[in-house]
């Protein structure tokens, strides 16, 4: 299939997460006894992982890769796309039946073995491409962090199936697979995208080897961030909170290097892609400064001790950063084309996303101080709508432009 097609296709699975998502907050604030709610929340998070970000992750490398060898190369790789789409929707159906059974495994399994095919499939392309781009080792690099998340669904599994109820093992173990998905995976391999697109436009930064390697180190350790509860040594919880003061230092450090260039950038992409990378960098900014704030202990009980912070700070990363950026990618690289209905959609979605956060986080601060926010989970489910809403409009909108075009 053409990249065009795969993008059609994939997109459509935000709108399935959009669902699962309301869903789940139809649940809390109502009544639906014919689902059961852990079964819904892991169809929900390993259909949103896999069968979006992963998958239109997986496209973009390849699709970036293949260029250098032409367009027919990215054909080589419809069988790992496949192969690992059809693992996604095998997880959310068998996830939203059974939770975690003998077909979930099995499909999370597939979902593991077409990471590690692509993986390997990708790298070696690299290695043999003709042209040597920057980019490449932030593509690796997020080829490694992806590999190291899947131990901790390994891990996760065996908990499950060994009956294991240590709580802080399990949520060692999911913090370990969240941080090397979401810090490692999506971010080495969007910021790579975007090292591509200041390429195209001419736009080169001095010393990004170096702010590679540091990174790359910062947002390993950076992990036990999220585990602070262990009680590490003084001269270990110290390595670990520089760890995260470099993330916060070397991204301020980047943005100050990408400063000097912003008028040639802004004259070189459209303004909706401007707005949207603008939002991304953002919610990025916002995202290493409270990763930074929970190397104080207190913080980070604070952090990690109430569902909802934990629940909108992932939201924010996967969402407000991830996805955000993907949109601007898309209509960057044309894979999908401008229209005002696409962009009516994307600010609904974008409304829909920010106030999902500043609902979450006073949900958050209402739980420390022991109270209930009035209607709430009512506000939420209305909030998690309006996303679905801005998601149908987004794929709508990409269906008629392509009955109009053709394409």
């Amino acid at each position: 299939m053409t990249i065009k097609r795969w993008i059609k296709i994939t997109v459509f699975s935000i709108f399935l997460v959009a669902v699962l998502g309301v869903l789940l907050r139809y649940k809390i604030t109502f009544s639906l006894p014919v689902i059961n709610q852990k079964y819904l929340q892991h169809s929900h998070s390993h259909f949103a992982m896999a069968g979006w970000i992963t998958q239109i992750i997986m496209i973009f490398l390849s699709h970036n890769i293949s260029t250098l060898f032409g367009e027919e190369h990215f054909k080589k790789y419809n069988f790992v796309l496949f192969f690992n789409l059809v693992s996604a929707y095998g997880m959310l159906v068998s996830f939203l039946f059974q939770g975690y059974g003998a077909v979930s495994i099995f499909f999370s399994t597939c979902s593991i073995l077409a990471l590690y095919y692509f993986a390997v499939q990708l790298w070696r392309d690299m290695s043999k491409a003709p042209i040597k781009l920057p980019s490449f080792r932030w593509f690796k690099a997020s080829l490694v962090f992806a590999a190291l998340s899947t131990l901790g669904i390994v891990f996760l599994v065996y908990l499950m199936m060994s009956k294991n109820r240590d709580i802080n093992v399990q949520q060692a173990t999911t913090y370990y697979f969240l941080h090397f998905q979401y810090n490692g995976f999506f971010f080495f391999a969007c910021f790579g995208l975007f090292l591509n697109i200041l390429r195209e436009k001419a736009i080169s930064i001095q010393n990004l080897s170096k702010f590679f390697w540091v990174y790359s180190i910062a947002t390993t350790i950076s992990y036990f961030l999220s585990t602070l509860w262990m009680h590490f040594t003084t001269g270990v919880y110290l390595v670990i909170a520089v760890s995260g003061i470099v993330l916060t230092l070397g991204w301020l450090w980047f943005l100050k290097k990408l400063k000097p260039h912003l008028t040639q950038l802004n004259k070189s992409i459209s303004s909706q892609v401007k707005w949207l990378l603008l939002l991304s960098a953002t919610a990025y900014t916002i995202k290493v400064v409270l990763q930074t704030g929970s190397i104080v202990p207190s913080l980070n009980n604070m952090a990690f001790g109430y569902r909802p912070i934990v629940i909108g700070y992932l939201h924010l990363v996967f969402l407000a950063v991830i996805t955000i950026f993907i949109l601007a990618y898309l209509l960057d690289r044309q894979y999908i084309r401008y229209s005002k209905l696409l962009w009516i959609g994307i600010v609904i979605f974008i409304v829909g996303i920010i106030a999902n956060e500043i609902a979450l986080m006073l949900q958050g601060l209402s739980a420390m101080r022991y109270k209930l926010l009035p209607f709430i989970n009512e506000i939420l489910f209305a909030i998690t709508a309006l996303m679905l809403i801005g998601t149908c409009i987004i794929n709508i909108a990409i269906q008629k432009k392509i009955n109009e075009t053709g394409k």
